[in-house]
């Protein structure tokens, strides 16, 4: 008898964890997954790295509740904070970003907004969702942030103690049912019905775009006036047209816009103005000789019917 093959407890650093892959109706068989952990090591550091795991090759089904069932309670080693899948971390960065920045130190005068900023909450802004539960590709990641750095080191050393005594850890054992959004045909009776959202919702979700989108416009005017008015190296100031932030030169603005629409729209056949000149006095000269001729026909008219008078 060919003895089983043991999996490594380490590859290139990472610690290997196995699950077992609980049976589905598509496949009714028990399956072995691996999870390779390590801690979070970015080339920025920010302060959540040191307390964070991650965690590489997660299965295509796992949520937020499967990582912190496996920690809390299957390894019972620390608690989670949060955790960010690789298609999801950055929208949620930049969701975090604008709040810290634009914090108010005085109640009575808020801080301007920068470009930058606003930006970043434009890229945020999102639709209303079509899908209730995410879907990862193969092989994808995650970071699991702890609360405090002990219950990352905790959990880490706790995932290497499972793996050297080869404990059996099931996949999303022991979760109650209707913790997550379930699978096969009812997630898709549920994308169905949310890709029809109710009309209240996307007006909302509309508004508080082009509201963001509004102050983005004012903050990039209000950078691009100030920039304007920096002296040069001599000293000089370049006095430069640039639009003044108020209503007035908004509505000019897109009045300007909407008339270079029009003309646009009208062809090359009034390009030149020369050529409405032309047209405008070839439309005076056919009325004058329209009416000449009108009269010469009411004259014509009544000669014939003997009431001419001389003048």
């Amino acid at each position: 008898m060919v003895p089983k093959t043991l999996s490594p407890l380490s590859i290139s650093g990472y610690s290997v964890l196995p699950i077992e892959l609980p049976p589905v109706p598509s496949f009714p068989n028990p399956a072995t997954h691996y999870l390779y952990l390590h801690p979070h090591e970015p080339r920025v550091p920010d302060p959540d790295s040191s307390r964070s795991l991650f965690i590489v090759n997660v299965p295509v089904t796992t949520t937020e509740t499967h990582l912190r069932h496996l920690f809390g309670a299957q390894l019972s080693s620390g608690r989670v904070e949060r955790v960010e899948f690789h298609d999801t971390a950055a929208k949620k960065s930049t969701a975090i970003i604008p709040t810290q920045t634009t914090t108010i130190t005085n109640p009575k005068k808020r801080k301007r907004e920068t470009t930058e900023e606003l930006q970043l909450e434009l890229d945020a802004a999102e639709f209303p969702r079509t899908w209730d539960r995410e879907l990862h590709y193969s092989g994808a990641h995650a970071i699991v942030v702890f609360v405090d750095r002990f219950s990352m080191e905790a959990s880490l050393k706790a995932a290497k103690k499972a793996a050297k005594t080869r404990s059996k850890i099931v996949w999303g054992q022991g979760i109650e049912e209707g913790r997550f959004p379930a699978l096969g045909i009812q997630r898709y009776k549920s994308h169905n019905k949310l890709r029809y959202p109710a009309r209240a919702e996307l007006l909302r979700t509309v508004n508080d775009y082009m509201t963001i989108f509004g102050r983005f416009e004012e903050a990039r005017l209000r950078e691009a006036t100030r920039g304007a008015e920096v002296p040069d190296e001599d000293g000089f100031v370049t006095v430069t047209r640039g639009p003044k932030i108020n209503n007035v030169a908004r509505e000019e603005e897109m009045r300007e816009l909407m008339e270079k629409h029009k003309e646009k729209n009208k062809g090359l056949q009034d390009f030149y103005r020369f050529q409405m000149r032309e047209k405008r006095k070839g439309r005076q000269t056919e009325l004058l000789r329209k009416f000449e001729e009108d009269k010469r026909k009411v004259e014509e008219m009544r000669r014939r019917r003997g009431k001419v008078r001389p003048e």
